[in-house]
C-alpha cells in the first residue's frame, strides 16, 4: 500500500502542475465569454478581449515545463487530464440546469443558465481546439528541442506556442461561429485573437524562465533522469 512518503518532490509538483493547470483551463473557459475592453494611444480602436485571456497563459508556461521536466507523455497526460476535466464540468453543468430551482435559491436559474449556456455551448469548438492545439505544441516542442538541445528555452517554448496557438485560434472560431459569420470576418476574428495570444506568449517568456529555474532547484535530477529515459534529450 503507497503512503505519502513513498512519492518523491517530482511526483509531488507534478500533481500540483497538474491541479494548477486544470483550474485555470476550466476557469478559462468558464470566463471566455465576458470581455473587457481598454485603449492603447496606438490603436483607433478598443482592445476587445476575453476573461480568459488571463487564466489561459498560464497552461502555456506549465505545458512547456511539464515538456521540458517530465516529457512528452508527462504532458500528453496532464493535456488528457484537462480534456477529461473539461468534459466533466459540461456533464456537470448541463445536469445543473435541468435541476428543480429552489424559489428561495440565492443563484437565480437566468444568472446560472448564462453560466452554463455560455460553457456548454462553446464546448465542442473549444475542446477541440484545445486538444488539437495541444498535441500540436508538445511535438513542436520537442522538435526544436531536439535541434536546440539545451540551448534557447525561449526558442522551444515561445515556438511552440505561437503555432500551436494559430491552429487554435482557427479552429475555435470556425466551429464555433461557422453559418454565423462571413469567412472573412471569421479569418479577422481568428487573427485579432492570435495577435494577442502571440504578444502574450511573449510577454511570459520571462516567466518560463523564472519557473524553470525554480524547479530545476526542486528537482535538480529531474533533467538529467529525463535524459536517461528519452534518447531524443541527449545532447
Amino acid at each position: 500500500m503507497l503512503n505519502w512518503n513513498d512519492f518523491d518532490r517530482s511526483h509531488k509538483v507534478y500533481a500540483w502542475m497538474a491541479a494548477i493547470f486544470v483550474i485555470c483551463l476550466v476557469i478559462a473557459d468558464l470566463t471566455g465569454a465576458m470581455l473587457f475592453s481598454f485603449r492603447l494611444p496606438f490603436l483607433k480602436e478598443p482592445v476587445l478581449l476575453s476573461a480568459g485571456i488571463i487564466p489561459f497563459p498560464v497552461t502555456f508556461i506549465l505545458t512547456d515545463l511539464l515538456n521540458e521536466f517530465y516529457g512528452k507523455e508527462g504532458a500528453r497526460f496532464v493535456t488528457w487530464i484537462g480534456f477529461g476535466m473539461c468534459f466533466l464540468t459540461f456533464l456537470l453543468l448541463s445536469i445543473g440546469s435541468l435541476l428543480p430551482v429552489d424559489p428561495g435559491t440565492f443563484i437565480p436559474r437566468p444568472v446560472f443558465m448564462t453560466i452554463a449556456t455560455q460553457y456548454t455551448g462553446m464546448f465542442i469548438a473549444s475542446i477541440t481546439a484545445y486538444l488539437i492545439g495541444q498535441m500540436l505544441d508538445i511535438q513542436v516542442f520537442h522538435i526544436f528541442r531536439s535541434i536546440t538541445k539545451h540551448k534557447f528555452i525561449w526558442l522551444r517554448a515561445t515556438g511552440s506556442t505561437v503555432i500551436s496557438q494559430l491552429f487554435d485560434s482557427i479552429i475555435v472560431t470556425v466551429i464555433a461561429f461557422w453559418g454565423q459569420m462571413q469567412a472573412s470576418d471569421m479569418f479577422r476574428l481568428a487573427m485579432g485573437n492570435y495577435t494577442w495570444k502571440f504578444i502574450i506568449a511573449v510577454g511570459i517568456t520571462p516567466l518560463l524562465y523564472l519557473g524553470h529555474i525554480l524547479l530545476k532547484k526542486l528537482m535538480p535530477r529531474q533533467e538529467a533522469l529525463l535524459e536517461t529515459l528519452e534518447p531524443e534529450y541527449r545532447a
